[in-house]
């Protein structure tokens, strides 16, 4: 008797352990689905029924770290910075070798003027040998270190240059980073691989008009001036340029 009711009981406790293993598919399955359209609304701007379902995603399944990538997407996007960092933080916790996610929190904390933070993700995620592009790391730790050490942003963005040449940004940010040193040859090197002909920003066409003009090229500088002001007419750089005259 005391047989047949141990085997009963085991049993039954088989079934229980196998019924509660088909309910963690199922949620998860469901927390998958809830992600997935809770990424889908937030693609299209969404961001209220978006967060319902990613809500609902984490509530069936927390270690689903997509769900909360997209989550902290949809704060930063919605400007409530400390849930956005929350999330990311806890799909660092059950992802901590996810380049592109290490990357991602690099931006935010930057956005936060937390430029040393983020550092050290943008670093990880750039040395990471799982991230297919490991250039927009090294870009975004030079865009983010300019404001705090112009060396280090100098550096980082040479490192991206190393890795994909024609980086337009890498090249752009380069090119201000030595005007503003006074590398008036440097930043006529880097702003010719850039390439203004193509395409321009504010930026560099006042930055190329000053150095043209540094250089002692009158007609250059006049060239670019007008650009600037035929292109960018409302912007800074524009009334900058005009109040040198």
């Amino acid at each position: 008797m005391i047989r047949s009711l141990s085997i009963a009981l085991l049993l039954a406790l088989a079934l229980t352990g196998c019924a509660s293993e088909q309910k963690r598919a199922e949620n998860r399955n469901a927390a998958r689905v809830n992600t997935q359209l809770g990424i889908s609304y937030a693609e299209r701007g969404l961001y209220d029924v978006a967060l319902d379902k990613l809500n609902r995603a984490m509530k069936l399944d927390d270690s689903l770290a997509p769900a909360h990538v997209a989550a902290a997407f949809v704060y930063q996007k919605t400007g409530d910075a400390r849930k956005a960092e929350k999330h990311y933080r806890r799909a660092l916790e059950l992802d901590n070798d996810d380049p592109v996610l290490k990357n991602n929190f690099g931006v935010f904390l930057c956005g936060q003027m937390r430029g040393l933070e983020a550092e050290s993700y943008f670093l990880e995620a750039a040395r990471n040998p799982r991230y297919a592009t490991p250039d927009a790391a090294w870009t975004n730790a030079g865009l983010c270190l300019k404001a705090y050490d112009l060396d280090k942003a100098e550096k980082y963005l040479r490192e991206a240059l190393a890795l994909r040449p024609e980086s337009r940004e890498a090249l752009a940010q380069l090119a201000v980073i030595s005007y503003h040193r006074g590398e008036y040859l440097s930043t006529r090197a880097f702003l010719q691989r850039y390439n203004l002909r193509t395409s321009a920003t504010a930026e560099l066409l006042y930055v190329a008009a000053r150095t043209e003009e540094a250089l002692g090229d009158a007609a250059a500088a006049r060239q670019y001036e007008q650009r600037l002001k035929l292109e960018f007419p409302e912007s800074a750089e524009a009334a900058a340029s005009q109040s040198k005259k």
